[in-house]
């Protein structure tokens, strides 16, 4: 039986368990100045679906930056189909520890929704919206050529307006609210202002450890920087 996946990426999968939560992409932008600016577009995959990302940061200050983080996951059969999106942003804190670390922290915030369809005989549908606080600070190695980073996303999930026929909504009614950790590391490789990006990222549940979720996630992007505060 094909089942659901449900939030930030959703889709069926084949199996008796349904999932829901995958996670999307840690934004780790790597500021180290005023006026930096960060674009990068993506594709993300976790064990169930896949899903496209549009992700930005900026430097405001010497210590304070921005992101803002998008991402539109989708998957559809011939009996199924389901869809949804995040948007997702928050101020940070940042400091150059050195000519080639830099220490990051933001606190995030994210709303979104979801929609899926069975469409055999017995027609099931679900709908929902969630929000996610979260804390997400990471150390990064920084050059010309070259980033790495090791982030940490600590978040606390919440699911509202849950309405439909599905037969497992209850299901997701009584666990409504889960605390996650989720460690990721980055890499980016390329020249000076634009870089390829991979992302591994595995998502722990500190709530229910038998929550029904994908646990490991990769995503592949290119990232645009530019100063424009310079010229």
């Amino acid at each position: 039986m094909k089942k659901l996946i449900l939030l930030l990426i959703f889709a069926p999968i084949v199996g008796c368990s349904p999932v829901y939560y995958v996670p999307n992409t840690q934004n780790v932008p790597a500021i180290t100045e005023k006026g930096q600016t960060n674009i990068s577009f993506g594709l993300n995959s976790s064990e169930s679906t896949d899903g496209i990302e549009f992700q930005g940061a900026y430097g405001l200050t010497d210590k304070i930056a921005f992101q803002f983080n998008t991402d539109w996951p989708k998957y559809s059969d011939d009996s199924s189909n389901g869809s949804g999106h995040i948007i997702e942003f928050g101020p940070g804190y940042y400091i150059n520890l050195s000519e080639h670390f830099v220490f990051e922290t933001y606190g995030l915030i994210g709303f979104g929704g979801l929609k899926y369809e069975e469409n055999n005989s017995n027609y099931q549908s679900i709908k929902a919206n969630f929000f996610r606080i979260a804390a997400q600070p990471s150390i990064s190695f920084t050059s010309k050529y070259f980033i790495a980073s090791f982030s940490n996303r600590i978040s606390n999930l919440n699911y509202n307006s849950i309405s439909g026929n599905y037969y497992d909504i209850e299901y997701l009614k009584a666990n409504n609210s889960q605390w996650l950790f989720e460690p990721a590391l980055t890499l980016q490789a390329g020249i000076k202002n634009i870089k390829l990006q991979l992302q591994y990222q595995h998502s722990i549940n500190l709530t229910d450890s038998n929550f029904l979720q994908d646990y490991d996630f990769v995503s592949l992007g290119l990232k645009v920087n530019f100063n424009t505060l310079k010229n």
